[in-house]
C-alpha cells in the first residue's frame, strides 16, 4: 500500500472560514459558543473557540505536529484536557495520510493510517467514496470516534460529533456559516 494517501477534504480550503456552533462537554462541564476554523497556510491551521459574548476560551495554532497555544482558560489549560483537544483537532484538521491498510463492504471502504503508537481508521462511504468516519485506536478498543454527518456538495460537514472512550470528553459543532 506504499503511495497509497487518505484524503481528508475538510477544511482544507483556504478561502473558508468555517463557523460552527459549539457544544463542549468536559469532565461534566458545559462550555457552548462559537468554533471557528481556518485553514491560513498550507500546513497550518488556527482554531478559535470563544463564548457567544466574544469571551475566547481557546485560541490554537496547528501546524504539522507542532502547535501554538495563543490563548487558553485555566479550566481548559489541564494537560490532560489540552493534550487531548490538540490531538483531537489536528486529527479533525489533518488532510493526508499514508495507507498501510485497506477493508471495504458494500457500505464502507476503510483506508487505515499509522498515528504514533496508534492507528485512524478512515471509513468512507461507498459508493460515493465520502469522509464519514475517522476512528482513533489501539489495537484492541477505540479511543475517539470523529463523524461527519450532512456532508455538502463543497465538501463541508454540517455535523460534526468528537467522541471519547477514555476520557470523559464530548465535542458537537453544528455548522453556522461558511
Amino acid at each position: 500500500m506504499s503511495n497509497a494517501t487518505i484524503h481528508n477534504p475538510y477544511f482544507s480550503n483556504k478561502k473558508i472560514d468555517y463557523v460552527y456552533k459549539a457544544d463542549i462537554n468536559v469532565y461534566g462541564k458545559f462550555l457552548s459558543g462559537i468554533l471557528i476554523l481556518k485553514k491560513i497556510a498550507d500546513n497550518k491551521h488556527r482554531i478559535v473557540f470563544t463564548s457567544q459574548f466574544g469571551n475566547t476560551f481557546f485560541d490554537i495554532e496547528i501546524e504539522n505536529n507542532r502547535h501554538t497555544v495563543n490563548t487558553i482558560v485555566p479550566e481548559l489549560n489541564r494537560k490532560i484536557i489540552l493534550n487531548t483537544l490538540l490531538k483531537d483537532f489536528s486529527l479533525l484538521i489533518r488532510e493526508n495520510s499514508e495507507v498501510i491498510e485497506k477493508y471495504s463492504n458494500v457500505s464502507y471502504e476503510v483506508l487505515k493510517s499509522p498515528f504514533n503508537e496508534f492507528s485512524n481508521y478512515y471509513f468512507y462511504k461507498m459508493p460515493e467514496f465520502i469522509l464519514h468516519r475517522v476512528v482513533h485506536a489501539t489495537k484492541r478498543k477505540e479511543k475517539l470516534n470523529i463523524r461527519f454527518e450532512e456532508i455538502t456538495k463543497d465538501q463541508i460537514a454540517k455535523k460534526i460529533f468528537i467522541d471519547h472512550y477514555t476520557i470523559k470528553l464530548n465535542i458537537e459543532l453544528n455548522l453556522l456559516k461558511n
